[in-house]
């Protein structure tokens, strides 16, 4: 979708979509949130094939490593031909840990995802506390809610070197309690903070068709996420709530409690929630 975002203004003679989602970003941001976005991309001369699959590509004519159009499966059980001078394909990564299933110690220790599950510290559960896993593969406690999650983003790879780099120079254990975070450019800065996996409501401050709002992810009646567009640095404040535990709770929220007035001068340096 970035690309899409990137392209969109060059003037092509079309731009494709296909998605097995009914709204982009859906997975992560919900149906709503995903819905404005592909409005907007729609009102670009983007065209969307959602809840549809790639059936096949058809080869060029003439040369056999080139592609010609693309084969889309519909909702209806049709199929629509798109003729492509370009194809791009997101089809994700997956751990390559599998080597680990044939190495001492670590036999039972990765799991049917490819995840290796660490403590706070990012040590390597079942083994003896000396061996470290951090990045795409790691599966760590999130702060605040305590449920082991992996995280693909280069940032939280990076904060989590940095941690047990730490650890290994001081001899002594880093705690891992940084929220994770992510942006995207999508026509504005879409930046999001915490864990929404699972999230059974949201709550929305400020307008999604405009691309100008705040939306809180809650589950079990706990804010664990926060996403937003022109809203800066709401998001930035909100990770160090949801690190802190000073997140307010979502009848504040929807009470009006503004996060930005929100003090964390006082306890910025005693993280309440590891």
């Amino acid at each position: 979708m970035e690309l899409v975002a990137a392209v969109q203004s060059r003037k092509l003679a079309s731009i494709d979509v296909i998605g097995m989602e009914e709204f982009p970003f859906e997975l992560v941001l919900g149906k709503d949130v995903g819905r404005a976005l592909m409005k907007f991309h729609q009102s670009k001369g983007v065209r969307f094939h959602m809840q549809s699959k790639v059936s096949k590509i058809v080869p060029s004519a003439t040369d056999p490593n080139v592609a010609s159009s693309v084969v889309v499966g519909l909702p209806s059980g049709e199929e629509l031909e798109l003729q492509a001078d370009a194809v791009v394909m997101g089809v994700g990564v997956a751990p390559a840990t599998e080597f680990l299933r044939n190495s001492k110690g670590f036999e039972q220790l990765v799991d049917r995802t490819g995840a290796i599950a660490v403590d706070e510290f990012l040590r390597v559960k079942g083994l003896d506390g000396s061996v470290y896993a951090i990045g795409d593969i790691a599966s760590y406690p999130q702060p605040g809610t305590g449920e082991s999650r992996r995280i693909e983003h280069w940032n939280v790879a990076g904060n989590q070197g940095r941690a047990v780099g730490k650890t290994i120079a001081e001899g002594k254990g880093q705690l891992f309690v940084k929220v994770p975070v992510f942006w995207s450019a999508q026509g504005q800065q879409l930046r999001y903070c915490g864990i929404g996996a699972g999230f059974d409501d949201t709550i929305v401050d400020g307008n999604l068709d405009e691309l100008k709002y705040v939306v809180y992810y809650v589950k079990q009646n706990k804010v664990v996420a926060v996403a937003s567009m022109q809203r800066d640095p709401v998001v930035s404040k909100a990770s160090e709530l949801l690190r802190l535990g000073l997140m307010p709770s979502p009848d504040e929220i929807r009470a009006g409690k503004d996060l930005l007035s929100v003090d964390i001068q006082t306890v910025a340096s005693k993280p309440r929630v590891v």
